[in-house]
Order: structure tokens, then C-alpha cells, then sequence
């Protein structure tokens, strides 16, 4: 599972929508009953959803803990974009030298 946020955007992969089109309409219709949401955007091959939200209805952290709550996201299992290219960096190096 990868995260990456900025303001008022939430990018998550989730195992729940990957391959799934029945659960991809579950968590859309989920996320936007939830106050502060303007629109959620799914890619069920790569399990991706772009969740865009007013942060002065709902914050970037109970987003989160909602998403942890429907077993969506677990945030102690997540690596941020950073983390990601950082890996995939170190890996080409390690091979390179």
C-alpha cells in the first residue's frame, strides 16, 4: 500500500478495489457519503483512488482513520511516494555498483 498526499488530495492503493469493479462502487459511494468530499477516482487494475476533499470539512488524518476503519488503508503498513522512489532508487543503484 502507497500513499501520497497535498493539500485537499489523497492518493491511496488499496487491495479492496484492485481487480474488483463490485468493491471499486462500495468505496466510492462510502467515501463520498463522507462530509468534505468533492470526488473520488478509482483505477481498479492498479487498485489506485485519487480522493480529492475540503480540508475544512475533513482533514487529511480522519480521512485516513476512515479509510483504516473500513479496512481500506492500514497506515503502518504504507510507504509515502518519497519512501517508494527512495527503494526504487537505492535498488538501481545497488546494481549499477
Amino acid at each position: 500500500m502507497d500513499y501520497h498526499y497535498v493539500a485537499g488530495r489523497l492518493r491511496i492503493q488499496t487491495p479492496f478495489i484492485h481487480g474488483n469493479s463490485q468493491n471499486v462502487a462500495i468505496f466510492k459511494k462510502n467515501i463520498h457519503d463522507l462530509e468534505g468530499i468533492k470526488s473520488v477516482s478509482t483505477n481498479p487494475l492498479t487498485g489506485s483512488a485519487l480522493i480529492l476533499f475540503d480540508e475544512n470539512k475533513i482533514t487529511q488524518e480522519q480521512l485516513i482513520l476512515f479509510l483504516g476503519k473500513q479496512g481500506y488503508f492500514i497506515l503502518s503498513k504504507a510507504k509515502t511516494s518519497d519512501e517508494v522512489i527512495g527503494q526504487a532508487a537505492e535498488k538501481i543503484l545497488n546494481r549499477l555498483g
